[in-house]
């Protein structure tokens, strides 16, 4: 039922839709990898999360609770051989789940966050990731905020969220539903029985994972210590904050449209 109406939807609006969740930004650097790739750092497994400079990506960043980001990559600790410079897997319209170079934003703000220090086996995250580089980008799930989803298909922040470890994944969720991250950061699709599927933004990474907002930064590459959120940690105005930023909001996205 829910691919019927999303299949009637005019292109126009479901264009519309899907840039509202897509930060278009395109590198600075526009020459591409090309491999073979070699480990440098076997314990690398770093998430790349950049702040928006164009109006899509802070469309991006307003509509999924406006913490600062709106694009994601993952460091997994490779090197380009023939060049020697450190890449990055993301995923991108049109390129898909590729390999590009870490510095070709140029000085776009952004901020590292080490996730072995959250406890997560990185060779396992980054095992999962390698995996899903060729993908193509799922236009579908932006539309949808994951709803319906594409195992052969990836976005930026998704290609991140199914590579977690379930539990982190279900306390993320638990962050979710009790207002810890913000309401508008992530969808919760729930399924029958005890099945979800979980859509995080760049935003929810940063904000369940303690980094500064984007408007702290003061460079490129910053470096950020993770402190993950927990779901029994939620201050009474914060979490009535949000909500209301989030009906706000959403009532805004229904009448533009």
């Amino acid at each position: 039922m829910k691919k019927d109406n999303i299949s009637a939807r005019s292109p126009e609006k479901s264009e519309h839709l899907s840039l509202n969740y897509i930060d278009m930004e395109l590198p600075s650097d526009k020459s591409k990898p090309t491999g073979p790739f070699k480990v440098v750092d076997a314990h690398a497994g770093e998430l790349l999360l950049f702040v928006p400079r164009s109006e899509t990506g802070k469309l991006v960043d307003g509509l999924t609770g406006k913490y600062g980001y709106s694009h994601l990559a993952i460091d997994c600790g490779e090197i380009d051989s023939p060049t020697g410079r450190r890449v990055m897997i993301e995923a991108t319209v049109p390129d898909g789940v590729h390999y590009g170079f870490q510095d070709e934003y140029g000085q776009r703000q952004s901020v590292r966050i080490p996730l072995w220090k959250t406890g997560i086996n990185v060779g396992q995250f980054c095992e999962c990731v390698h995996a899903r580089v060729g993908e193509k980008f799922d236009e579908l799930e932006i539309i949808t905020r994951g709803i319906l989803d594409n195992p052969a298909r990836q976005i930026c922040s998704d290609l991140a969220t199914v590579c977690l470890p379930e539990e982190m994944r279900e306390e993320i969720a638990r962050c979710h539903k009790s207002a810890v991250i913000h309401p508008l950061s992530a969808v919760r699709d729930e399924r029958p029985g005890s099945k979800y599927r979980l859509f995080m933004s760049p935003n929810a990474f940063a904000e369940f994972l303690g980094a500064p907002r984007g408007r702290e930064l003061e460079r490129a590459d910053q470096l950020a210590e993770p402190h993950i959120q927990e779901s029994s940690n939620v201050a009474l105005f914060s979490k009535l904050w949000k909500r209301s930023e989030a009906f706000m909001t959403s009532a805004w996205r229904r009448v533009i449209r």
